[in-house]
């Protein structure tokens, strides 16, 4: 069975390759390897996603320039670290499960200056966030670890928000985008669709409406 990007392997080969990507309006250099989500390219789901909150990303800046953001399930680190890059007084989380990832989004954000401001840790969803409390968290949840654990992504971040915090997630609708609305809506008093893109649906729910 083929190595899945939400799995540890450290057996498997390596085939790192680095390439050059804008998001946020932030030049990025990122460095990839086997066994990552979406190696080959920022995937166009993750770019709709920063697309669809960059207006978000704004107003938060202009009223609480320190804000805290989760990147939750951070892969090699192309959210977390585009955020870092285009709010230099922003607090940054990133986590996910696959150390590989986490140690490419370590060195990714070594490469793109934003080291000291962003930190990286290993958690199976919220796990390792126990105390902490974000005004924004954004993810592209793993679809192919399972509908358990993308609802846990979803339905869990409410207890991780602010009291005026939102989470925005990217999902296709043909990965179930409907049915996680509707997760949203039980679980949060404001949630809705935000945008869609070319069949990717983004989220977005909040603690107050």
């Amino acid at each position: 069975m083929a190595n899945q990007y939400f799995e540890n392997d450290p057996e498997l080969d390596h085939q790192r390759e680095t390439f050059d990507f804008t998001l946020l309006g932030q030049s990025l250099q990122l460095t990839t390897d086997r066994g990552v989500f979406s190696r080959a390219r920022v995937d166009y789901g993750t770019v709709a996603l920063l697309t669809s909150s960059a207006e978000l990303l704004q107003t938060l800046a202009q009223t609480h320039p320190n804000f805290t953001c989760l990147d939750l399930g951070c892969g090699y680190g192309p959210v977390g670290i585009s955020i870092a890059k285009a709010y230099p007084q922003a607090q940054v989380t990133m986590v996910d499960v696959n150390q590989r990832a986490l140690a490419l989004a370590e060195e990714n954000a070594q490469a793109n200056q934003v080291s000291a401001q962003v930190q990286i840790k290993a958690s199976q969803g919220y796990s390792a966030l126990t105390d902490q409390r974000f005004d924004l968290i954004l993810t592209n949840p793993p679809v192919r670890a399972g509908k358990k654990v993308v609802s846990e992504f979803l339905a869990l971040g409410q207890e991780h928000l602010q009291p005026t915090g939102q989470l925005l997630a990217v999902l296709q609708k043909k990965q179930g985008a409907p049915s996680a609305l509707k997760l949203l809506q039980q679980k949060y008093p404001v949630a809705q669709v935000r945008h869609r893109d070319k069949g990717y649906y983004i989220l977005q729910a909040q603690n107050q409406d």
